[in-house]
């Protein structure tokens, strides 16, 4: 992944979402938006609840489940869509890495924040288009430990109105970000590097997860959720996300198999097929719980896609690839999101018993 050049990527679907709900709006607002803090737990499906006793201002919320741990995924890229009445959005999700040593060159260190250590060996790189209705474009990139999960840092631009630029670095009490926007119309043109009306800030909210929780951000939920391979019997995860609101316990509830009908796009290196049909797959409920007993408990942000209170994925038995998922979106109501085309790093797995 050329490091060098600006990479810039949005959680597409979230971006359909919140286009179609107000020509653009985005999971990371203008006050100091956080990150998201994960640690999954091997539990078998039951109804998603957190396990989170929340605490007042200034404590440390408590579930110690047991770190995160994520593997490989088969897949390199894939690509989704949704519509809602006459607008449509698109977007697309591709995996890559990189050396740690790398990426240290790249992300900046937040004046008087501590930020989350970077791995020995390589990082993930999650980079993230959305093309929305009326002109609008995001782009975003967040780097992660691969095997924890943990967030290291993201780049996000968004252009086509309300333009602005954002560098972040994942701290471990919250989000420090590095913002900029057009001052003018001809600024705007001008792309991030000439945007002058800048500033700086720290997203520290008062109730934290437990020490040595690793956070992620909301933006890696379907890239996790198939990384550990919530497609497998008895699977289950936690993931603590920072919305604008506070840190939010994510849920993840396995529950039986069904048939879905899907229509994608499917390749790998030197061959493909068009997949058009029902596949086998395994629903998976999240659900969000603010760690913050201030804050509603009911309708929450989940940080995801501009969605609310729940969420649904369907995970493909045996690739674990998210070939679906829906939810609520703030502003649009029910939306679903479905998988268009899917590019595997090798070949495909070979069909699951029924």
């Amino acid at each position: 992944m050329g490091i060098a050049r600006r990479v810039q990527p949005v959680a597409a679907v979230a971006l359909a979402v919140a286009c179609l709900a107000e020509a653009g709006a985005s999971r990371q607002p203008e006050p100091p938006q956080p990150t998201p803090a994960l640690s999954p737990v091997p539990s078998p499906t039951v109804a998603p609840q957190s396990a989170c006793e929340p605490g007042a201002a200034g404590a440390v919320v408590s579930p110690a489940s047991a770190p995160a741990q994520f593997g490989p995924v088969i897949w390199s890229e894939l690509h989704y869509s949704a519509h809602k009445l006459i607008f449509g959005a698109s977007n697309t999700l591709r995996v890559e890495t990189l050396p740690a040593a790398r990426l240290a060159a790249v992300l900046r260190r937040p004046p008087n924040a501590r930020p989350v250590p970077l791995p020995e060996g390589d990082a993930v790189a999650l980079v993230m288009t959305t093309e929305l209705p009326f002109g609008r474009h995001e782009s975003v990139t967040f780097w992660l430990d691969p095997t924890t999960g943990a967030a290291l840092g993201g780049e996000k631009t968004v252009t086509g109105g309300s333009s602005y630029h954002k560098l972040l670095r994942f701290t471990d009490g919250g989000l420090y970000t590095w913002r900029s926007e057009p001052s003018s119309a001809r600024e705007e043109k001008l792309g991030p590097e000439g945007w002058t009306h800048r500033k700086q800030y720290l997203a520290h909210p008062a109730v934290s997860p437990p020490e040595g929780t690793s956070v992620t951000d909301a933006y890696a939920l379907l890239y996790l959720a198939s990384a550990a391979r919530l497609d497998r019997k008895d699977s289950s995860l936690r993931l603590v996300v920072l919305t604008d609101k506070g840190y939010v316990e994510l849920t993840f509830a396995t529950a039986g198999l069904s048939r879905l009908h899907v229509a994608f796009d499917e390749s790998w290196p030197a061959a493909g097929r068009r997949r058009d049909g029902d596949v086998l797959v395994r629903s998976v409920r999240v659900t969000g719980h603010a760690l913050d007993a201030a804050h509603p408990q009911e309708d929450v942000d989940l940080g995801f896609l501009g969605m609310r209170g729940a969420l649904t994925i369907f995970v493909e038995v045996g690739s674990g690839i998210p070939v679906s998922f829906s939810g609520r979106a703030e502003h649009v109501g029910n939306l679903t999101v479905r998988l268009d085309r899917a590019v595997l790093s090798g070949l495909p797995p070979p069909d699951p018993e029924p």
